[in-house]
C-alpha cells in the first residue's frame, strides 16, 4: 500500500514539479531550454494521459497543465536573450544529447498513451451500468500502459470503474480499510443490454483492501460475486459485486438497465470498483458507452 502511495506521490507531483520548475528557469542557452521544453511535454503529456488521478484528485491534473503553460511561458522570458546554441565543450554539448535521448523516451511513452485510447476491432455497444454520479475509468484501453488487463486475452478491453466523491478522489482517504469510505461501494448496478443470465454467482464475503496481498481463500472465484450476461454475440462479465446483493440467477431473461445487484469488493480485487469486460469465443472484445471507447482518465457522468 504505502509503496502505491510514495510511487503515486513521486511520479505524479514531485518529478512534474522538478521539470516544470527546471523548464522555466534561466538556461546558458536557447538550446538547453529547448530541450527541457520537449523533455517536460513528453513527461507530462506521459503522466496526464496515463497517471492515476483518482486517488491523489483528477483537478489536480488539470492544474498539472496549468502548470506547464506557465513553466513555458517563464522559460520564453528568461531565455529570450540567450544565445542559441551551447560552448563549444564535451559537458554542454554532452548535456544536449542526454536531453535528446530522455525526450524521445518520454514523448514515446505519452505517444504510447494516446495510442491505447483507439482500437480496430468492432466493438459491442453497452449501456452504462452505473447511474448515480460521476464515475472515472482506473483501467481501459488498448495499452497494457493505460490497462493492465490488456496483456491478458479475455479480458483485453476489460474496464475497472471507481466513482468520484465532490473532491475528485475515489475514496475518503488514500487507502482506507472500510470499504464505506470508497465512493462507488454499494452503489447499484444495472444490465448494460438485454439478454440471458449465463452465470450468476453470490455468497463470496466483501474484502477489506488489506486482504488482497494474502491471495484469494481456497475456493473462492478471482470474480468474487459475478454475472455473466450473454447479449449481442458477446458473454458480458460483471465482477466484484457486493455479497447479498446478486439479483437474478442463471437462465433469466434480462432486460437492459435492470437492477442485477450493487457494487462491491468480493474476489481478487484490492479495493471496491466494477469490473467489466466482453468475450467473444475467449477473446476480449471492444466495449462502447454512448459511442465513447473509455480508457483510463475517462469520466462519465450518469444519473437516474
Amino acid at each position: 500500500m504505502w509503496s502505491t502511495i510514495i510511487s503515486l506521490i513521486g511520479t505524479h507531483l514531485l518529478v512534474p514539479f522538478f521539470f516544470l520548475v527546471t523548464l522555466g528557469n534561466k538556461h546558458r542557452n536557447k538550446l538547453t531550454a529547448i530541450g527541457w521544453l520537449i523533455l517536460t511535454l513528453g513527461y507530462v503529456g506521459h503522466i496526464y494521459f496515463a497517471g492515476r488521478w483518482d486517488w491523489l484528485g483528477i483537478y489536480l491534473r488539470y492544474a498539472l497543465l496549468a502548470g506547464l503553460l506557465l513553466s513555458t511561458v517563464r522559460s520564453y522570458r528568461n531565455n529570450r536573450t540567450a544565445p542559441l546554441l551551447p560552448e563549444r565543450s564535451w559537458r554542454a554539448w554532452g548535456g544536449i544529447v542526454f536531453y535528446g535521448l530522455m525526450s524521445v523516451v518520454f514523448l514515446g511513452m505519452a505517444a504510447a498513451s494516446v495510442a491505447g485510447r483507439f482500437h480496430q476491432e468492432e466493438a459491442v455497444a453497452l449501456q452504462f451500468p452505473l447511474k448515480d454520479g460521476t464515475y472515472y475509468v482506473a483501467h481501459g484501453g488498448n495499452i497494457p500502459i493505460v490497462n493492465y488487463h490488456n496483456e491478458y486475452l479475455p479480458q483485453r478491453f476489460a474496464l475497472d470503474i471507481v466513482k468520484m466523491n465532490v473532491l475528485g478522489l475515489r475514496a475518503n482517504g488514500l487507502y482506507p480499510e472500510d470499504l464505506r469510505r470508497y465512493a462507488i461501494f454499494g452503489d447499484r448496478l444495472y444490465s448494460p443490454c438485454s439478454g440471458v443470465v449465463r452465470k450468476a454467482v453470490d455468497g463470496y464475503p466483501d474484502r477489506a483492501p488489506s486482504d488482497f496481498a494474502n491471495g484469494l481463500p481456497p475456493g473462492t472465484p478471482a470474480a468474487g460475486n459475478h454475472v455473466v450476461i450473454a447479449c449481442r454475440g458477446v458473454d458480458v462479465y460483471i465482477a466484484h459485486i457486493q455479497q447479498g446483493t446478486v439479483q437474478v440467477q442463471e437462465g433469466d431473461a434480462v432486460d437492459e438497465g435492470s437492477w442485477i445487484g450493487n457494487v462491491g469488493n468480493s474476489g481478487n480485487t484490492s479495493e471496491p470498483h466494477l469490473h467489466i469486460h466482453a468475450e467473444k469465443d475467449g477473446a476480449g472484445v471492444p466495449i462502447t458507452f454512448n459511442g465513447r471507447f473509455l480508457v483510463r482518465n475517462s469520466l462519465v457522468r450518469s444519473a437516474e
